[in-house]
């Protein structure tokens, strides 16, 4: 291999690696991101809920068209199923792609993350995409929607 081609290959890989890299979340998205983790991992359903802004208006989706909770009384019955599927205080997550920006009073954070959890006791790994919209609700960050998806085979 010449060393032009060399170059040329460690040049392609380094900008790869940097876009592919994950960035961390803009200011104050990152807390909300971060307490809303560690309240799911720990079944806090106040705690997810104080994260959410007030009103009908807040919604959680997932992969399909029938995963839709909007409002409060939805999103905390769709999170209370949530804790049925894993062992509190068992998730690991590990985020190798996020992106994330604030333009004024709207901020978003999108990743795909690696998680680790059990349930009853059986280790689990499972990628999902996540994505979700904030404001900026009287000096706070709310969460306006929340995204989870994961592929499935057809």
């Amino acid at each position: 291999m010449s060393l032009k081609v060399l170059s040329l290959a460690l040049v392609l890989s380094t900008s790869a690696a940097v876009i592919l890299a994950a960035d961390e979340p803009a200011a104050g998205l990152r807390e909300v991101f971060e307490a809303h983790e560690k309240a799911m991992n720990a079944h806090d359903l106040p705690g997810l809920m104080k994260l959410y802004a007030p009103g009908d208006q807040a919604v959680v989706m997932g992969t399909i068209p029938q995963e839709r909770w909007v409002g409060a009384a939805e999103i905390e019955n769709a999170y209370g199923h949530f804790f049925e599927d894993f062992d509190a205080g068992t998730v690991e997550r590990d985020c190798p792609w996020l992106t994330s920006e604030v333009d004024g009073d709207v901020g978003w954070v999108t990743a795909t993350c690696i998680y680790r959890d059990s349930k009853d006791g059986t280790a689990r790994e499972f990628a999902l995409n996540v994505s979700s919209v904030l404001q900026k609700m009287d000096g706070d960050w709310k969460l306006r929607a929340m995204h989870y998806s994961n592929p499935t085979a057809p």
